[in-house]
């Protein structure tokens, strides 16, 4: 009587166990469960491990990654399109085109949204551990950035305050404009990496620091475009901007 009484217990046990157990995925499920627990391993860990500890952290055997990924590299891909190419907005470009928008408020608005919509944990990790490891996820990013908008901010900026020589004529003078967008978005891009990366305080009203960095970097280029300004002094004048731009964000925090 013990006997069947144990037999039936354990019967019961399987049974539940059986109820309890998680739908099965199809394909496109569970290959986008592959991706999405690739990018919090990457982000986390880097490009250093195998496939095998992709494999073991995310819970599933090794052969069922090779599956959908026979390469490390197309399962890279996957995580680019996911984590950088999904959160682009398409209408950044044609919102910095809008010349209805006054220039300032155009540009706040793209790097405010920038910031709050792209600028999390996965994104600045991967890209620093891409960078280290040279996967090209940075050379993709990159180049995105520079066609669609660093150029277009440029373009926008000699429209709205029309130099008096032709910018087009001067190479060492457009690759200074260049280095300035650069620098404005990795500015931008720093207050993540302090919160993300070096795990450091940031400040509190980030909208307000990154509207100071803008207006300052408005100045930079109105300065550099003025007739006759040695690239030697305007550079100058760029290197100075972070003292000035300190003294008017803290008048601006006091303020609010």
């Amino acid at each position: 009587m013990r006997l069947v009484t144990s037999q039936n217990a354990a019967a019961k046990k399987k049974t539940a166990a059986r109820r309890v157990r998680a739908p099965r995925m199809d394909s496109g499920e569970r290959k986008r469960m592959i991706v999405e627990k690739a990018i919090e391993y990457f982000a986390k860990n880097g490009f250093e491990g195998s496939t095998r500890d992709l494999a073991r952290e995310i819970g599933v055997a090794q052969s069922l990654v090779y599956r959908y990924f026979p390469k490390k590299e197309l399962l890279l891909d996957q995580v680019y399109e996911e984590v950088y190419l999904a959160r682009w907005n398409p209408l950044w470009e044609s919102d910095l085109r809008n010349r209805d928008v006054p220039f300032e408020a155009r540009l706040k608005k793209y790097y405010l949204d920038y910031a709050q919509n792209v600028l999390r944990n996965d994104w600045v990790r991967i890209l620093i551990f891409a960078g280290l490891k040279q996967e090209g996820i940075n050379d993709r990013l990159f180049k995105l950035l520079h066609d669609s908008i660093f150029t277009t901010v440029i373009t926008e900026f000699h429209h709205a305050f029309p130099s008096p020589t032709s910018i087009d004529r001067d190479k060492d003078k457009r690759e200074l404009e260049l280095e300035l967008v650069w620098s404005l978005h990795a500015s931008i891009f720093y207050i993540s990496m302090r919160k993300w990366v070096y795990k450091t305080k940031i400040p509190s009203k980030i909208n307000s620091v990154i509207e100071v960095l803008v207006e300052g970097f408005i100045e930079s280029l109105k300065h550099l475009n003025r007739g006759g300004v040695p690239l030697d002094q305007a550079a100058k004048s760029h290197a100075d901007l972070p003292k000035r731009n300190s003294f008017k964000l803290a008048s601006q925090l006091a303020r609010s």
